[in-house]
């Protein structure tokens, strides 16, 4: 486990030893058993139970364990059935979405596509725009007489 995994079940379990028994109780043997062998042992726990705001004061991780403790173990069987449920469609629509955001089949369609066809509203809104000038380039003579023209134009 990760280290922050590791200090979320050391907060998860001193929340459990400030909690009624009767919840405790509840709480299967082999995962009390899980919690106290994966816990940081090095992590020194600084949860005030007397603030009123104390869950703001742990770890996200913390709050995840302590959410599938609720769900898997306190609530009654209804509850639970319902909650198992509601994260089912919650994690089907996530899916549904990614899929469809990053579905292969339409990933590169649609963005070709679109790339193509504004290059070639570019393309036409461009030659709209161009008109045909006319570049006279003077023959070598003419350059030359130019030149002499100049040289005996000044004073």
């Amino acid at each position: 486990m990760k280290e922050i995994d590791r200090q979320a079940v050391a907060e998860v379990l001193e929340i459990l030893n400030n909690s009624e028994k009767e919840i405790t109780d509840k709480i299967s043997d082999k995962f009390m058993r899980f919690l106290q062998e994966n816990a940081d042992k090095e992590y020194k726990v600084n949860i005030d139970f007397n603030n009123e705001h104390w869950d703001d004061t742990i770890k996200k991780e913390t709050k995840v364990i302590l959410a599938l403790i609720y769900r898997d173990y306190l609530v009654p069987k209804e509850e639970k059935i319902r909650l198992l449920k509601e994260e089912k469609e919650r994690l089907d629509k996530e899916e549904q979405e990614l899929r469809e955001k990053y579905n292969p089949d339409n990933l590169f369609k649609n963005n070709v596509t679109t790339t193509k066809k504004e290059e070639i509203e570019e393309i036409k809104e461009e030659s709209n725009n161009m008109q045909m000038i006319e570049v006279k380039e003077d023959s070598w003579f003419m350059k030359i007489w130019k030149k002499i023209v100049s040289m005996f134009g000044k004073k």
